[in-house]
């Protein structure tokens, strides 16, 4: 199964790279890909990606899962899938 990851903003910087295609053996959720990435990219990518006590996702940080907001991160992914990491928009 493939998925493409997209990365924007710090993430883009933490990571080096706009995207990349992950080839998995099995089918994961939104939640165990964040797992993967951050045993990728280490400490950085986890200090950025959760809140302190490292048990949830922090507070500003946007999941687009094919364009829409991801909020659930037990959904399934499937084969060509888009997940988009990047920071809630705020401004006034």
């Amino acid at each position: 199964m493939k998925v493409i990851v997209e990365y924007l903003l710090r993430f883009r910087e933490i990571v080096g790279k706009e995207s990349e295609v992950l080839s998995l053996d099995k089918e994961v959720t939104i939640g165990q890909l964040l797992r993967i990435l951050q045993e990728r990219y280490g400490e950085q990518f986890k200090e950025e990606f959760y809140n302190p006590s490292g048990d949830q996702v922090g507070g500003n940080i946007l999941i687009l899962l094919n364009g829409k907001t991801a909020t659930n991160l037990n959904i399934r992914l499937k084969d060509g899938d888009r997940v988009t990491l990047t920071y809630v928009a705020f401004g006034g």
